[in-house]
């Protein structure tokens, strides 16, 4: 269920900043650095974005490091592992999911009958919830550009966020 008020002040974000999602372990496979490359120019275009990043993994001080080395560290946010995600979830404006192997993918499939938009790669089970132009886009894995791409598209057009959110409920419904 939503609740913005709650979870705006929960993960910090602004009021006008919409919020971009990652949810899973930071490993090698889930595509982190996917992510860090789109970052830049999705920031160019929608400079309101905040990336909140979900779990716990043995790359966690690797990949925190990274990012505060980058002049965009401020829009980035490492949440850690919640038990509150069935909370969080609903909030999210977007999820972003470049992993380059998975196999479906439970926090897509929440994020989906949350009537949350995803951008994902088209690796392993991933297609099966996200619909490209239905309910999300898929992009090769490892395509950064693509990625930024599709997010920035979406966080420009809440009309777009909510077709897709619809049509991902009604997907993860059936």
């Amino acid at each position: 269920e939503r609740n913005r008020t709650w979870f705006d002040a929960e993960m910090g974000i602004q009021p006008g900043e919409l919020a971009v999602g990652m949810i899973g372990q930071l490993i090698e496979g889930k595509g982190h650095r996917v992510l860090f490359e789109a970052i830049p120019t999705v920031l160019e275009h929608f400079p309101r974005a905040r990336f909140l990043l979900f779990g716990k993994g043995h790359l966690d001080a690797q990949l925190r490091d990274y990012v505060t080395r980058q002049s965009w560290a401020e829009r980035v946010r490492f949440m850690g592992f919640r038990t509150d995600m069935a909370a969080v979830i609903p909030n999210l404006d977007l999820v972003a999911h470049p992993a380059f192997m998975e196999g479906l993918g439970v926090s897509l499939l929440q994020a989906a009958s949350c009537a949350v938009p995803i951008v994902g790669s088209s690796a392993g089970g991933i297609p099966e919830i996200v619909k490209h132009g239905r309910n999300g886009y898929l992009i090769e894995p490892g395509d950064s550009t693509a990625l930024a791409h599709y997010l920035t598209e979406l966080l420009q057009d809440s009309t777009k966020r909510e077709q897709f959110g619809r049509a991902g409920r009604q997907l993860a419904l059936e």
